[in-house]
C-alpha cells in the first residue's frame, strides 16, 4: 500500500453569513456519531480535486450553497493511527439554504459570532482555523489566471500556432475543469483567441450557459508586440469586481501575476503554470490579499 493510500484527504469551509447589523456569523454543524461541534468537512472523493471536495461537502452538511474566497490553510489529524488532512477555505454562504443535509450525518446547524463559534467548537485546529479566517477578513472577489490545457506540440504542428489545438490529454482536462471553479460563482470568462484556449473554456461555458469574451490582447502573438495590452485588459478586469476567468498563455500569466501583485510577496509564486494549471487572485478594494493555486484536473 502506498504511503498516499494511508492518507485520508478532506476539504471543508468556515462557512459566513452576514447576521444582524452586518455581524459576522459562522455556521456550526453538530455530528450525532460523534458528539461534537464542528466546521463542516468532509472526505475526498476519487479523483475530486480538494477546493470540489470542500464545495461539495459544506453543500451536503448544511444545505447551503457558497461562494468560495480564500483558501485558509489546512489541520491534520491522526484517526486511528492513519493521517487525515483536512484543507479549509472561506466561504459566504447564500441567503438561504437550497437543500437539508442528512440527518444522520448532521442533526444540529447553529449560526453565532467568530468569538462564540470559537468557545463552542470541539477541537483546538479548528479554532485555529477560525482565526486564520479573521485574518483574511470577507468581502474578496476572485480573478483566476488559467493557463490553457495540455495543447498538440509545436513541433508536431504543421499550421499556424493560433490554431493549435488541444491535445488528447488537454481535451480531458478542459471536460473535467468545471468543478475545480464552481465555488468561485464565476460571472465571465475571458480568454486568448489561440484555438488551445478556446477548446479549454468551451466546455465549462457551456456547461455555465455563459457566452465567453475572447481577445488577441490575451495572445501570445499580441503579447511579443505589445506586453501593455494583456497587463492592461487584465488590470481592467479586476477593478470591474466581478469574478472573473482569463484563459491565457505561460509566458504571459507570469508577468500578468507580477504586474496585479505589485511589490507585494506571496510565497510558493517561482514556477510557471503548467497545463490547465491556475492562480486564483483574491481581491479586495484594489488590493490582492491572498493568492490560491489549483490544481490541473485529474483525467
Amino acid at each position: 500500500m502506498s504511503e498516499e493510500n494511508l492518507i485520508i484527504y478532506a476539504g471543508g469551509a468556515v462557512l459566513w453569513r452576514y447576521g444582524a447589523k452586518k455581524k459576522i456569523e459562522v455556521a456550526l454543524i453538530h455530528r450525532p456519531r460523534y458528539d461534537d461541534w464542528s466546521l463542516p468537512k468532509g472526505k475526498r472523493d476519487r479523483s475530486e480535486s480538494m477546493i470540489a471536495c470542500a464545495y461539495r461537502e459544506v453543500m451536503e452538511e448544511t444545505g447551503y450553497e457558497s461562494i468560495f474566497g480564500p483558501e485558509l490553510g489546512e489541520v491534520t489529524y491522526v484517526v486511528d493511527g492513519i493521517s487525515k488532512i483536512v484543507k479549509y477555505w472561506s466561504a459566504q454562504a447564500n441567503e438561504a439554504p437550497s437543500g437539508k443535509p442528512d440527518p444522520q450525518e448532521v442533526d444540529q446547524i447553529e449560526w453565532l459570532s467568530p468569538a462564540d463559534a470559537r468557545k463552542k467548537l470541539s477541537l483546538d485546529d479548528d479554532r485555529s482555523v477560525i482565526d486564520f479566517f479573521l485574518e483574511f477578513g470577507t468581502g474578496t472577489t476572485a480573478l483566476v489566471l488559467l493557463r490553457h490545457a495540455k495543447a498538440v506540440k509545436r513541433e508536431d504542428w504543421d499550421g499556424d500556432d493560433g490554431d493549435r489545438p488541444l491535445a488528447h490529454l488537454g481535451q480531458l482536462q478542459a471536460k473535467r475543469m468545471l468543478t475545480n471553479y464552481l465555488p468561485y460563482a464565476i460571472d465571465q470568462v475571458h480568454s486568448s483567441d489561440a484555438m488551445r484556449c478556446i477548446e479549454t473554456i468551451e466546455p465549462m461555458t457551456h456547461s455555465l450557459h455563459m457566452d465567453p469574451i475572447f481577445s488577441s490582447d490575451l495572445s501570445e502573438y499580441r503579447f511579443s508586440k505589445d506586453k501593455e495590452a494583456a497587463l492592461d485588459y487584465a488590470q481592467d478586469l479586476m477593478d470591474s469586481g466581478k469574478s472573473t476567468i482569463i484563459c491565457s498563455h505561460n509566458p504571459i500569466l507570469p508577468k500578468l501575476l507580477k504586474k496585479l501583485i505589485g511589490k507585494k510577496n506571496f510565497k510558493n509564486l517561482d514556477q510557471e503554470l503548467k497545463p490547465a494549471e491556475a492562480w486564483v487572485l483574491h481581491h479586495r478594494d484594489g488590493e490582492i490579499i491572498a493568492i490560491d493555486w489549483i490544481q490541473a484536473p485529474t483525467t
